[in-house]
Protein backbone atom coordinates (compact mmCIF):
# COMPACT_ATOMS: atom_id res chain seq x y z
CA UNK A 1 0.00 0.00 0.00
CA UNK A 2 1.06 3.74 -0.39
CA UNK A 3 0.71 6.45 2.26
CA UNK A 4 -0.09 10.05 1.21
CA UNK A 5 -0.69 12.76 3.68
CA UNK A 6 -2.63 15.38 2.04
CA UNK A 7 -6.19 18.00 3.49
CA UNK A 8 -9.09 17.55 1.47
CA UNK A 9 -11.09 20.94 1.56
CA UNK A 10 -14.42 20.15 3.27
CA UNK A 11 -16.27 21.84 -0.51
CA UNK A 12 -14.08 19.45 -2.16
CA UNK A 13 -15.65 16.80 -0.24
CA UNK A 14 -19.53 17.99 -0.30
CA UNK A 15 -18.73 17.47 -4.36
CA UNK A 16 -17.25 14.46 -4.20
CA UNK A 17 -20.31 13.09 -1.99
CA UNK A 18 -22.22 14.61 -4.37
CA UNK A 19 -20.60 13.20 -7.41
CA UNK A 20 -21.23 9.48 -5.67
CA UNK A 21 -17.23 9.34 -5.36
CA UNK A 22 -17.41 8.49 -1.77
CA UNK A 23 -18.21 5.09 -0.88
CA UNK A 24 -18.83 5.29 3.25
CA UNK A 25 -20.22 1.45 3.30
CA UNK A 26 -17.00 -0.48 2.55
CA UNK A 27 -17.38 -4.46 3.32
CA UNK A 28 -15.87 -4.00 7.00
CA UNK A 29 -17.58 -0.72 8.10
CA UNK A 30 -20.71 -0.47 10.48
CA UNK A 31 -23.54 1.33 10.79
CA UNK A 32 -24.49 4.69 12.33
CA UNK A 33 -23.21 4.64 15.77
CA UNK A 34 -22.70 8.31 16.77
CA UNK A 35 -25.17 9.96 18.95
CA UNK A 36 -25.88 13.70 17.83
CA UNK A 37 -24.16 15.02 20.51
CA UNK A 38 -20.83 13.29 19.18
CA UNK A 39 -21.67 14.79 15.93
CA UNK A 40 -22.49 18.26 17.44
CA UNK A 41 -19.09 18.75 19.63
CA UNK A 42 -17.24 17.71 15.78
CA UNK A 43 -19.10 20.00 13.69
CA UNK A 44 -18.53 22.74 16.54
CA UNK A 45 -15.06 21.81 16.47
CA UNK A 46 -14.83 22.38 12.62
CA UNK A 47 -16.77 25.98 12.21
CA UNK A 48 -14.33 27.28 15.07
CA UNK A 49 -11.71 26.18 12.81
CA UNK A 50 -10.12 23.72 15.13
CA UNK A 51 -8.49 20.41 13.77
CA UNK A 52 -9.99 16.99 13.96
CA UNK A 53 -8.59 13.74 13.38
CA UNK A 54 -7.52 12.51 10.05
CA UNK A 55 -10.02 10.84 7.79
CA UNK A 56 -8.12 7.63 6.01
CA UNK A 57 -9.39 7.10 3.08
CA UNK A 58 -8.35 4.35 -0.23
CA UNK A 59 -8.77 4.85 -3.79
CA UNK A 60 -9.91 2.56 -6.44
CA UNK A 61 -10.57 2.78 -9.81
CA UNK A 62 -13.73 3.04 -10.90
CA UNK A 63 -14.87 3.42 -14.67
CA UNK A 64 -12.99 6.34 -16.08
CA UNK A 65 -12.16 7.89 -12.65
CA UNK A 66 -11.37 6.52 -9.37
CA UNK A 67 -13.33 6.28 -6.24
CA UNK A 68 -12.71 6.94 -2.50
CA UNK A 69 -13.27 4.05 0.07
CA UNK A 70 -13.87 5.61 3.82
CA UNK A 71 -11.57 3.27 5.68
CA UNK A 72 -11.50 5.65 9.06
CA UNK A 73 -13.98 8.54 9.51
CA UNK A 74 -17.59 7.00 8.72
CA UNK A 75 -18.65 8.85 11.09
CA UNK A 76 -16.94 12.28 10.79
CA UNK A 77 -18.10 12.43 7.27
CA UNK A 78 -22.03 11.50 8.06
CA UNK A 79 -21.78 14.45 10.63
CA UNK A 80 -21.12 16.53 8.30
CA UNK A 81 -24.05 15.53 5.75
CA UNK A 82 -26.38 15.59 8.33
CA UNK A 83 -25.29 19.24 9.50
CA UNK A 84 -25.34 20.32 5.86
CA UNK A 85 -28.13 18.95 4.25
CA UNK A 86 -29.52 20.66 1.40
CA UNK A 87 -31.77 23.33 3.12
CA UNK A 88 -29.50 26.22 2.43
CA UNK A 89 -29.67 27.42 -1.42
CA UNK A 90 -28.17 30.10 -3.06
CA UNK A 91 -26.46 30.68 -6.37
CA UNK A 92 -25.66 27.23 -8.52
CA UNK A 93 -22.22 28.67 -7.90
CA UNK A 94 -22.45 29.46 -3.72
CA UNK A 95 -24.54 26.94 -2.56
CA UNK A 96 -23.32 24.17 -0.29
CA UNK A 97 -25.59 21.42 -0.09
CA UNK A 98 -26.11 17.75 -0.19
CA UNK A 99 -28.17 17.19 -2.81
CA UNK A 100 -29.63 13.57 -2.17
CA UNK A 101 -28.67 13.51 1.50
CA UNK A 102 -30.96 10.55 2.19
CA UNK A 103 -29.24 8.23 -0.02
CA UNK A 104 -26.92 7.34 3.10
CA UNK A 105 -29.60 6.98 5.45
CA UNK A 106 -31.79 4.24 5.10
CA UNK A 107 -34.14 4.15 7.95
CA UNK A 108 -36.15 7.35 9.31
CA UNK A 109 -34.63 6.92 12.78
CA UNK A 110 -31.22 7.72 10.95
CA UNK A 111 -32.72 10.51 9.25
CA UNK A 112 -34.47 12.51 11.94
CA UNK A 113 -31.28 14.59 12.97
CA UNK A 114 -30.24 16.04 9.90
CA UNK A 115 -30.12 19.75 10.09
CA UNK A 116 -29.59 19.46 13.59
CA UNK A 117 -28.00 22.73 15.27
CA UNK A 118 -24.71 23.49 17.49
CA UNK A 119 -24.11 25.74 19.87
CA UNK A 120 -21.64 28.41 19.16
CA UNK A 121 -20.42 31.44 21.78
CA UNK A 122 -22.05 34.60 21.64
CA UNK A 123 -24.67 33.60 19.13
CA UNK A 124 -26.31 30.28 20.79
CA UNK A 125 -27.58 27.59 18.83
CA UNK A 126 -27.71 27.52 14.76
CA UNK A 127 -28.06 24.88 12.07
CA UNK A 128 -26.45 25.01 8.92
CA UNK A 129 -29.29 27.24 6.90
CA UNK A 130 -29.05 29.41 9.87
CA UNK A 131 -24.94 30.62 9.68
CA UNK A 132 -23.57 33.84 8.35
CA UNK A 133 -22.44 33.79 5.12
CA UNK A 134 -19.27 34.43 6.15
CA UNK A 135 -19.05 31.44 8.87
CA UNK A 136 -20.29 29.10 5.60
CA UNK A 137 -17.47 30.44 3.43
CA UNK A 138 -14.61 29.68 5.80
CA UNK A 139 -16.86 26.34 6.19
CA UNK A 140 -16.13 25.50 2.97
CA UNK A 141 -12.05 26.34 3.38
CA UNK A 142 -11.69 24.40 5.93
CA UNK A 143 -9.27 21.25 5.82
CA UNK A 144 -9.82 17.78 6.53
CA UNK A 145 -6.68 16.57 6.97
CA UNK A 146 -6.53 13.16 4.88
CA UNK A 147 -4.44 9.77 4.61
CA UNK A 148 -5.08 8.45 0.85
CA UNK A 149 -3.96 5.13 0.95
CA UNK A 150 -3.25 3.46 -2.81
CA UNK A 151 -3.56 -0.11 -3.03
CA UNK A 152 -0.63 -1.73 -5.08
CA UNK A 153 -1.47 -5.16 -6.72
CA UNK A 154 0.16 -6.78 -4.23
CA UNK A 155 -2.66 -5.25 -1.56
CA UNK A 156 -4.70 -7.81 -0.02
CA UNK A 157 -7.83 -7.21 1.62
CA UNK A 158 -6.57 -8.39 5.09
CA UNK A 159 -3.76 -5.56 4.88
CA UNK A 160 -6.86 -2.89 4.65
CA UNK A 161 -8.73 -4.80 7.60
CA UNK A 162 -5.43 -4.80 9.75
CA UNK A 163 -5.17 -1.04 9.14
CA UNK A 164 -8.42 -0.47 10.03
CA UNK A 165 -8.47 -2.40 13.04
CA UNK A 166 -5.27 -0.45 14.71
CA UNK A 167 -6.23 2.82 13.41
CA UNK A 168 -10.18 2.34 15.05
CA UNK A 169 -9.37 1.61 18.65
CA UNK A 170 -10.77 5.23 19.78
CA UNK A 171 -14.17 6.53 19.29
CA UNK A 172 -16.21 3.35 18.59
CA UNK A 173 -13.40 0.42 18.50
CA UNK A 174 -13.84 -1.91 15.93
CA UNK A 175 -14.73 -5.64 17.02
CA UNK A 176 -13.23 -9.09 15.58
CA UNK A 177 -16.16 -9.80 14.24
CA UNK A 178 -16.62 -6.57 11.86
CA UNK A 179 -12.74 -8.31 10.89
CA UNK A 180 -14.46 -11.88 10.40
CA UNK A 181 -17.99 -10.80 8.57
CA UNK A 182 -15.13 -8.77 5.78
CA UNK A 183 -12.66 -11.25 5.58
CA UNK A 184 -15.07 -13.95 4.97
CA UNK A 185 -18.00 -12.79 4.23
CA UNK A 186 -18.29 -15.12 1.05
CA UNK A 187 -17.78 -17.90 3.66
CA UNK A 188 -21.24 -20.46 3.05
CA UNK A 189 -21.30 -20.49 7.19
CA UNK A 190 -21.56 -17.31 7.88
CA UNK A 191 -23.93 -16.14 4.98
CA UNK A 192 -26.06 -18.95 6.05
CA UNK A 193 -26.30 -17.77 9.30
CA UNK A 194 -26.97 -14.26 8.42
CA UNK A 195 -29.19 -15.50 6.34
CA UNK A 196 -31.25 -17.55 9.47
CA UNK A 197 -31.53 -13.90 10.74
CA UNK A 198 -31.78 -11.11 8.59
CA UNK A 199 -31.78 -9.94 4.74
CA UNK A 200 -29.24 -7.88 3.67
CA UNK A 201 -30.98 -4.77 1.71
CA UNK A 202 -28.61 -1.66 -0.51
CA UNK A 203 -30.45 1.31 -0.02
CA UNK A 204 -28.88 3.90 -2.54
CA UNK A 205 -25.69 4.47 -0.74
CA UNK A 206 -26.53 2.57 2.26
CA UNK A 207 -26.48 -0.86 3.82
CA UNK A 208 -29.43 -2.16 5.99
CA UNK A 209 -29.84 -5.39 7.52
CA UNK A 210 -33.51 -5.99 8.13
CA UNK A 211 -34.28 -8.45 11.10
CA UNK A 212 -36.22 -11.27 10.35
CA UNK A 213 -39.55 -12.28 12.64
CA UNK A 214 -38.99 -15.65 13.60
CA UNK A 215 -37.99 -17.74 16.33
CA UNK A 216 -34.07 -16.98 16.10
CA UNK A 217 -34.32 -13.57 16.19
CA UNK A 218 -37.41 -13.35 19.22
CA UNK A 219 -35.02 -15.54 21.51
CA UNK A 220 -31.53 -13.83 21.28
CA UNK A 221 -32.72 -10.35 20.81
CA UNK A 222 -33.82 -10.08 24.91
CA UNK A 223 -30.28 -10.77 25.66
CA UNK A 224 -29.35 -7.55 26.86
CA UNK A 225 -26.03 -7.45 25.21
CA UNK A 226 -28.09 -6.81 22.80
CA UNK A 227 -31.15 -5.49 23.16
CA UNK A 228 -29.77 -2.14 24.24
CA UNK A 229 -27.81 -1.67 20.97
CA UNK A 230 -30.01 1.22 19.15
CA UNK A 231 -28.27 0.62 15.21
CA UNK A 232 -29.74 -1.67 13.57
CA UNK A 233 -27.15 -3.09 11.80
CA UNK A 234 -25.23 -3.63 14.84
CA UNK A 235 -27.62 -5.07 16.60
CA UNK A 236 -27.98 -7.94 13.90
CA UNK A 237 -24.07 -8.19 13.98
CA UNK A 238 -24.26 -8.87 17.31
CA UNK A 239 -27.27 -11.24 17.26
CA UNK A 240 -25.19 -13.12 13.99
CA UNK A 241 -22.14 -13.51 16.56
CA UNK A 242 -24.13 -15.49 19.64
CA UNK A 243 -25.46 -17.46 16.70
CA UNK A 244 -22.03 -18.62 15.12
CA UNK A 245 -21.21 -18.98 17.94
CA UNK A 246 -24.48 -21.56 19.30
CA UNK A 247 -24.04 -23.19 15.57
CA UNK A 248 -20.43 -23.71 16.43
CA UNK A 249 -20.81 -26.09 19.53
CA UNK A 250 -23.63 -27.83 17.75
CA UNK A 251 -21.47 -28.64 15.02
CA UNK A 252 -18.20 -29.14 17.38
CA UNK A 253 -19.80 -30.65 20.27
CA UNK A 254 -17.52 -28.51 22.70
CA UNK A 255 -17.10 -25.33 23.79
CA UNK A 256 -14.70 -22.61 22.44
CA UNK A 257 -13.68 -19.36 23.46
CA UNK A 258 -15.38 -16.78 20.90
CA UNK A 259 -11.68 -15.53 19.43
CA UNK A 260 -10.83 -19.19 18.61
CA UNK A 261 -14.16 -19.39 16.80
CA UNK A 262 -13.86 -15.99 14.93
CA UNK A 263 -10.00 -16.68 14.33
CA UNK A 264 -11.38 -19.55 12.05
CA UNK A 265 -12.67 -17.21 9.91
CA UNK A 266 -9.08 -14.89 9.94
CA UNK A 267 -7.20 -17.48 8.97
CA UNK A 268 -5.74 -17.84 5.37
CA UNK A 269 -7.20 -20.94 3.77
CA UNK A 270 -3.68 -22.21 3.27
CA UNK A 271 -3.09 -22.12 7.04
CA UNK A 272 -6.28 -23.73 8.23
CA UNK A 273 -6.54 -27.34 9.00
CA UNK A 274 -9.09 -29.34 7.45
CA UNK A 275 -10.69 -29.92 10.86
CA UNK A 276 -10.81 -25.98 11.19
CA UNK A 277 -12.15 -24.91 7.47
CA UNK A 278 -15.31 -23.47 8.85
CA UNK A 279 -16.74 -23.68 5.10
CA UNK A 280 -19.96 -25.84 4.79
CA UNK A 281 -23.11 -23.80 5.40
CA UNK A 282 -26.04 -24.82 8.03
CA UNK A 283 -26.98 -28.86 7.05
CA UNK A 284 -30.23 -29.81 6.90
CA UNK A 285 -29.90 -31.52 10.62
CA UNK A 286 -28.24 -28.54 11.95
CA UNK A 287 -31.17 -26.50 11.01
CA UNK A 288 -33.77 -29.17 11.84
CA UNK A 289 -32.21 -29.20 15.76
CA UNK A 290 -31.81 -25.20 15.91
CA UNK A 291 -35.27 -24.85 15.05
CA UNK A 292 -36.63 -26.92 17.52
CA UNK A 293 -34.38 -25.69 20.26
CA UNK A 294 -35.33 -22.39 19.72
CA UNK A 295 -38.93 -23.08 19.01
CA UNK A 296 -39.11 -24.32 22.32
CA UNK A 297 -37.22 -21.36 24.19
CA UNK A 298 -39.66 -19.27 22.49
CA UNK A 299 -42.49 -21.11 24.12
CA UNK A 300 -40.69 -21.23 27.19
CA UNK A 301 -40.16 -17.67 26.96
CA UNK A 302 -43.34 -16.78 26.69
CA UNK A 303 -43.92 -18.74 29.94
CA UNK A 304 -42.00 -16.96 31.63
CA UNK A 305 -38.12 -17.75 31.30
CA UNK A 306 -37.49 -14.25 29.22
CA UNK A 307 -38.40 -12.80 33.10
CA UNK A 308 -34.86 -14.84 34.05
CA UNK A 309 -30.90 -13.93 33.81
CA UNK A 310 -31.11 -16.97 31.04
CA UNK A 311 -32.60 -15.14 28.76
CA UNK A 312 -31.00 -11.24 29.30
CA UNK A 313 -27.61 -12.56 30.80
CA UNK A 314 -24.92 -13.96 27.70
CA UNK A 315 -22.85 -16.36 29.63
CA UNK A 316 -26.28 -17.93 31.64
CA UNK A 317 -28.30 -18.27 27.98
CA UNK A 318 -25.09 -19.55 26.43
CA UNK A 319 -25.10 -22.45 29.34
CA UNK A 320 -28.43 -23.11 28.79
CA UNK A 321 -28.85 -23.38 25.46
CA UNK A 322 -25.56 -25.47 24.62
CA UNK A 323 -26.79 -28.06 27.74
CA UNK A 324 -30.08 -28.38 26.27
CA UNK A 325 -28.26 -28.98 23.10
CA UNK A 326 -25.86 -31.42 24.79
CA UNK A 327 -28.04 -33.34 27.57
CA UNK A 328 -31.06 -33.38 24.98
CA UNK A 329 -32.86 -32.02 27.37
CA UNK A 330 -36.02 -32.01 25.32
CA UNK A 331 -35.77 -35.60 24.80
CA UNK A 332 -35.34 -36.35 28.09
CA UNK A 333 -38.69 -34.00 29.76
CA UNK A 334 -41.59 -32.84 28.26
CA UNK A 335 -41.42 -28.99 26.95
CA UNK A 336 -43.26 -27.81 29.72
CA UNK A 337 -41.88 -29.78 32.68
CA UNK A 338 -38.49 -28.38 31.06
CA UNK A 339 -40.06 -24.81 31.23
CA UNK A 340 -41.05 -25.23 34.78
CA UNK A 341 -37.28 -26.28 35.51
CA UNK A 342 -35.81 -23.19 33.53
CA UNK A 343 -37.84 -21.18 35.68
CA UNK A 344 -36.58 -22.30 38.99
CA UNK A 345 -33.54 -22.04 37.89
CA UNK A 346 -33.33 -18.51 36.69
CA UNK A 347 -34.96 -17.55 39.75
CA UNK A 348 -31.69 -19.50 41.46
CA UNK A 349 -29.65 -16.71 39.35
CA UNK A 350 -32.15 -13.74 40.88
CA UNK A 351 -32.19 -14.97 44.44
CA UNK A 352 -29.66 -17.75 44.91
CA UNK A 353 -30.61 -20.55 47.58
CA UNK A 354 -29.51 -20.34 51.37
CA UNK A 355 -26.72 -22.45 52.92
CA UNK A 356 -28.37 -25.53 53.52
CA UNK A 357 -31.23 -25.37 51.34
CA UNK A 358 -31.24 -27.86 47.96
CA UNK A 359 -28.95 -27.00 45.43
CA UNK A 360 -27.22 -24.35 47.25
CA UNK A 361 -23.19 -26.03 46.75
CA UNK A 362 -24.13 -26.53 42.61
CA UNK A 363 -25.61 -23.03 42.69
CA UNK A 364 -22.71 -21.08 44.74
CA UNK A 365 -20.04 -23.01 42.48
CA UNK A 366 -22.12 -22.22 39.44
CA UNK A 367 -22.23 -18.21 40.68
CA UNK A 368 -18.81 -18.64 40.99
CA UNK A 369 -16.97 -19.65 37.87
CA UNK A 370 -20.20 -17.17 36.06
CA UNK A 371 -18.12 -14.38 37.32
CA UNK A 372 -14.70 -14.42 35.26
CA UNK A 373 -12.79 -15.65 32.43
CA UNK A 374 -16.38 -16.97 31.34
CA UNK A 375 -15.90 -17.88 27.93
CA UNK A 376 -12.78 -19.94 28.68
CA UNK A 377 -13.65 -23.88 27.40
CA UNK A 378 -12.98 -24.90 31.09
CA UNK A 379 -15.54 -23.01 32.95
CA UNK A 380 -18.27 -23.59 30.17
CA UNK A 381 -17.44 -27.06 30.23
CA UNK A 382 -18.03 -26.70 34.30
CA UNK A 383 -21.44 -24.55 34.09
CA UNK A 384 -22.71 -27.34 31.44
CA UNK A 385 -22.40 -29.53 33.98
CA UNK A 386 -23.38 -27.70 36.89
CA UNK A 387 -26.87 -26.58 34.87
CA UNK A 388 -27.55 -30.03 34.06
CA UNK A 389 -27.15 -31.52 37.54
CA UNK A 390 -29.41 -28.64 38.89
CA UNK A 391 -32.36 -29.14 35.99
CA UNK A 392 -32.41 -32.64 36.41
CA UNK A 393 -32.68 -32.29 40.18
CA UNK A 394 -35.56 -30.09 40.05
Amino acid sequence: MIYRNSELRLDQMITYLNDDKINLSPVFQRGHVWKVETRRKLIRNIVQGRPIPAVFIYKEPSGNRYSYNVLDGKQRIESLILFIGNQRTGTERDQIIIQDWVKYFHLAKDRKDVNFWISLPDVGKKTFKQLSDDVVRDFGEYSIPTIEITMTDETSLTEIIDLFVDINQEGEPVKRFDVVKAIGRENPLLQSVFDAIAVEETRSRDVFYKMKNNDFTFVIKRLGLIAKIPDSNAKVDRMWERMLEVLSFLRTGRHRNPVEILNTFIKTRGNQSKSDKPDSKISVAENRELRRVFGFLKKAYKAGVSNTPLATDQTHFYTMITTIIADDLLGKFSEASLTKKLIAFGGFLSNPPKRGKPFFRQMSTFLEVSRKQTTHFSRRDERQKLFKEVIEGL
